[in-house]
């Protein structure tokens, strides 16, 4: 009986001592994980769109492979309508391009793959809600313009901003950042009214190469909103 007791006695004490071992393993798994991602983040900026700028025209830290030859798309006649999901907003782009939608997207976003970046960090267009970030903004939409940098870990300040009218008689502001840190200038941001909506802007973003810059301003100039 003496026998049999203590052999289950050593076997409860097997099991514990086998569970504190897999616990330890587990937590140092956990740790090591922890650690690496830690570490593979650490420095980078958080930036509207995704992006990690650090220099004017976003000399990435990851250098993105160019897709396409931008000089002929600013001359190419091959250009198609993109429209707004949610918002009717609309504009031309260059037919080779493949527009990326996200479900359930409040922005309205759409995407381009044009380098070899994911198409997440290549958002062109997303509508921005006001009062989401700051409810005493709406209806001041160059107000919101100017401190639109406070939503971004990565970003430091305003650098410049401009009032501008696309082609298509579109009003609003173009604005460029200052970037934590290194101090770089961000890319430009134009913000367009959409008339008669305090509380909306249409957001577009420079994901172009230098080459593409035609090809960007063609595009901006494109857009129009529908009432």
């Amino acid at each position: 009986m003496d026998n049999k007791t203590d052999s289950e006695e050593m076997s409860k004490k097997s099991l514990v001592g086998v569970n504190v071992v897999i616990l330890v393993v587990f937590v140092a798994v956990v740790g090591g994980v922890y650690y690496w991602v830690s570490t593979k983040n650490k420095g980078q900026q958080v930036f509207p769109a995704g992006i990690n700028y650090v220099s004017p025209k976003g000399t990435e830290a990851q250098k993105p492979v160019l897709l396409f030859d931008f000089a002929k798309l600013a001359e190419s006649s091959d250009w198609s309508v993109y429209k707004g999901k949610l918002f009717a907003y609309s504009f031309q782009y260059p037919s080779v391009f493949k527009p990326v939608n996200y479900l359930n997207d409040k922005t309205d976003a759409v995407a381009f793959k044009v380098n070899s970046l994911p198409p997440e960090q290549s958002l062109l267009l997303t509508v921005e809600t006001i009062s989401s970030r700051d409810k005493t903004l709406v209806g001041k939409q160059e107000e919101f313009v100017k401190n639109y940098w406070k939503f971004f870990s990565g970003l430091k300040s305003l650098n410049k901003i401009e009032a501008v009218t696309n082609e298509k008689g579109l009003k609003g502001f173009k604005a460029n950042y200052i970037v934590k840190g290194s101090n770089a200038i961000t890319s430009d941001y134009y913000f367009f009214v959409i008339e008669g909506d305090t509380d909306h802007l249409l957001h577009v973003g420079d994901i172009f190469p230098t080459e593409g810059k035609t090809v960007f301003n063609r595009i901006v100039n494109s857009l129009e909103y529908t009432k």
